[in-house]
């Protein structure tokens, strides 16, 4: 399967894409048994199968706020929804593990 992306002009949205004549007819007949366009249907499945751009942690060195703002969004979420639910420091349970397992380790 060779893809090219027409980047030449910003408006562009095209994307070629050469298949076997094979797997466009599968891809044809999918579209239709969902009564979508082929170009639909493939938007949908690349919507489902490609992952969304991650918010870089980092520019130039610097902690990108936007991504330091959303983590802390997503933290106050989390809290609101577990409101009841204490959540231990993982770090302790993680030490606690690993002493049990030397403990067990050095009794055999």
């Amino acid at each position: 399967m060779a893809m090219k992306h027409q980047d030449d002009d910003e408006q562009s949205n095209d994307l070629t894409i050469n298949v076997v004549p094979e797997l466009r007819r599968r891809i044809k007949l999918a579209a239709a048994q969902r009564n979508l366009s082929v170009e639909e249907y493939l938007e949908r499945l690349l919507e489902e199968t490609v992952p969304p751009e991650p918010i870089p942690l980092q520019h130039n060195g610097r902690l990108n706020r936007v991504a330091v703002d959303k983590l802390l969004q997503t933290r106050a979420a989390i809290r609101r929804a577990h409101s009841d639910e204490v959540f231990e420091d993982s770090s302790e349970l993680i030490h606690e593990a690993r002493e049990e397992r030397t403990r067990e380790l050095e009794q055999r």
